[in-house]
């Protein structure tokens, strides 16, 4: 069952009382923000299907503004994807982004942001997929609702099962290398899902565009618990 709109509410009370999910300070340091959409003039000269000079620009550019942590938009038309055949459709393709993608160093250490049990979690292993993923189911005032964490390190998965209990605040995974992270500059995506249905160690997270009223419904803006100020000042 579809809780969206208490999902929203419920964390929209508890801001400032969540935990955070990297070591940073996102409500103070502000992030570098990235476009990746298919109007950006940032990526013209980079050759997407290399994750080399991909990952390049992306850490060239925090370390020339001094700043550890970079940002991709929810809810983002990105030109990326079409440079990934995972995201080929027979009559449409998807392109929609329905996480934010936090760019961090690999090994930076991911937390829970309050208490959750592990739903299920995977190696998606497909060129441009998630690479090792968790899922985490919390239950704030008796309504549920999921956090995906892709683009993991393979290491992240070893000791988990369904049913594991973590701590608000507790350290339970780390971001992923390139080569283990399903091809992708090392980064978190992070997720909020309201209803699961069948999946299991897995949840799309690129929609296609005729389908986006249906997916930012069924996954709500993560910045809702993430709280970064650059983002809310675009809304």
């Amino acid at each position: 069952m579809n809780h969206s709109k208490e999902v929203v509410r419920i964390l929209r009370s508890q801001r400032g009382a969540l935990k955070p999910v990297l070591p940073f300070d996102l409500t103070k340091t502000a992030p570098v923000l990235f476009d990746l959409s298919a109007r950006s003039r940032e990526l013209e000269g980079i050759d997407l299907n290399d994750v080399e000079m991909f990952s390049d620009y992306i850490f060239a550019e925090l370390r020339r503004r001094g700043i550890p942590v970079g940002v991709g938009r929810y809810a983002e038309d990105r030109v990326v994807y079409r440079h990934r055949s995972l995201f080929d459709g027979e009559k449409e393709n998807r392109s929609i982004h329905l996480g934010i993608d936090i760019f961090v160093e690999p090994g930076t250490s991911i937390s829970t942001p309050l208490w959750a049990e592990v739903h299920s979690f995977a190696n998606n292993q497909s060129l441009g997929d998630y690479g090792p993923t968790i899922i985490l189911r919390h239950e704030p005032e008796g309504v549920t609702f999921f956090t995906l964490y892709g683009h993991l390190s393979l290491r992240s998965l070893t000791g988990m099962h369904p049913g594991r209990r973590f701590a608000a605040g507790e350290v339970f995974a780390r971001v992923g290398e390139s080569q283990e992270n399903g091809g992708w500059p090392p980064h978190l995506h992070f997720q909020i899902i309201t209803d699961m249905g069948q999946w299991r160690g897995d949840f799309p997270g690129v929609a296609a565009p005729s389908q986006l009223k249906k997916y930012l419904e069924l996954c709500p803006d993560p910045n809702l618990i993430l709280c970064i100020p650059e983002l809310e000042k675009e809304h």
